[in-house]
């Protein structure tokens, strides 16, 4: 990505996109960086970052169909646990909040507290998007998904990329973060995003919608036809 972002001195969130909530969803409309003001700012506040980032989420959903499905009020993005302190480096001056997910409390945190993946995001306060941070374990080059830690996957299959270079979530690994889920929007998104998978996407998803020993996911059946 060639846009720059030290003017802000790194990344921040928490602030409306002008004209952003309000504009009307074109569902045909191409998801690109240079086309979304949410997702043009995300990659210009991540420019630079050494780490490992992607979109994860609703966007990532959509930028997976290359078209705008629905309105969001953020933008998830996952970074790795391991990377936290240069992840907290690049952040510049914005104050970071750790939100839990079980409990709603949300609160300031610093380095090198550790993040539960899984259960606790980051925030980032005061940039123009709004931005919450997953945290994702990993091992080598492998990332590690929080339920049980026995799910892997290479850092390079995990990732698609953009013409302009934003990296985001593979539709599979999107799908298994939603499969927890009795959201509406959660099977809306799995219709949308099963046709994209090919076999070795829809097996590999299939045997991972519930934990072992659990009863059949109702995916499994639509992914295994």
């Amino acid at each position: 990505m060639s846009r720059s972002h030290h003017a802000r001195g790194g990344i921040g969130v928490r602030g409306p996109v002008p004209g952003w909530e309000s504009r009307a969803v074109n569902r045909e409309m191409r998801v690109q960086p240079a086309d979304d003001p949410a997702l043009r700012q995300v990659g210009e506040l991540f420019e630079g970052y050494a780490g490992s980032w992607w979109v994860a989420g609703g966007w990532a959903v959509d930028l997976n169909l290359g078209r705008v499905t629905r309105a969001h009020g953020d933008v998830d993005v996952q970074v790795l646990a391991r990377e936290l302190e240069l992840f907290v480096g690049h952040s510049g001056a914005y104050e970071l909040q750790l939100a839990d997910r079980l409990t709603g409390e949300r609160r300031a945190w610093a380095y090198p507290e550790p993040v539960e993946p899984g259960r606790e995001t980051l925030l980032l306060v005061g940039g123009p998007v709004a931005l919450e941070v997953m945290v994702a374990r990993s091992d080598g080059d492998e990332w590690v998904f929080h339920r049980g830690h026995r799910t892997r996957l290479p850092l390079g299959r995990l990732t698609r990329r953009t013409a302009d270079g934003l990296p985001y979530l593979a539709p599979e690994v999107v799908l298994l973060f939603k499969a927890r889920g009795t959201r509406p929007k959660d099977e809306e998104d799995f219709r949308a995003l099963a046709p994209l998978l090919g076999p070795e996407q829809r097996s590999w998803l299939a045997e991972r919608l519930t934990p072992p020993g659990t009863g059949p996911h109702p995916w499994r059946e639509a992914l295994e036809a």
